[in-house]
């Protein structure tokens, strides 16, 4: 048992980069439309210390009270790239040697059961839409979080903390 934990503290400690809590996996949001909930997760990654990667064009502008209620001065501490539509981002990837992994409602894959490792990114999409069809086939990896079966969605916010939390966790 004790071989177990030192193997997935060593695991841990391969994943950290400049400081303790670094992590070396990193979020995705495409294209969100929600200021609050970008506010939240920007805050989330921040206080976490994940890298946070946006795809644009945003439905509103950074300059949002509703986006600088929820993110208050967080953004200063987030490592956060914003990617100027799919195809930025997909080269991004490329050059990157990254594993992309879409969160979705739309998989039985349980992201409970997921082996992640470092350097992925998880892809969320739209809090109304999700991701495009094109997109969600093109995408291999993906996972969900399985839910009372009486109910839709959680909010994205949620979402993105429960399963960096898992991630963190895991690596």
């Amino acid at each position: 048992h004790r071989d177990l934990h030192v193997r997935s503290r060593r695991q841990r400690q391969m994943c950290i980069r400049d400081s303790i809590m670094t992590h070396k996996f990193a979020i995705c949001l495409y294209m969100p439309d929600m200021p609050q909930n970008v506010g939240v997760i920007i805050r989330t990654a921040a206080c976490l210390e994940f890298p946070l990667h946006i795809i644009k064009p945003l439905s509103f502008s950074m300059t949002d009270k509703r986006f600088k209620g929820a993110v208050m001065d967080y953004i200063n501490y987030c490592d956060l790239t914003l990617h100027n539509g799919w195809e930025e981002f997909m080269v991004y990837c490329r050059n990157g040697n990254k594993r992309l992994i879409l969160a979705t409602t739309k998989t039985q894959h349980s992201f409970y059961d997921y082996n992640f490792i470092c350097d992925d990114i998880v892809l969320f999409g739209k809090e109304t839409s999700g991701v495009p069809d094109t997109i969600h086939k093109a995408i291999k990896e993906k996972i969900t979080i399985p839910m009372n079966k009486k109910t839709r969605s959680l909010n994205l916010a949620t979402s993105v903390s429960i399963v960096a939390s898992r991630i963190i966790s895991q690596l």
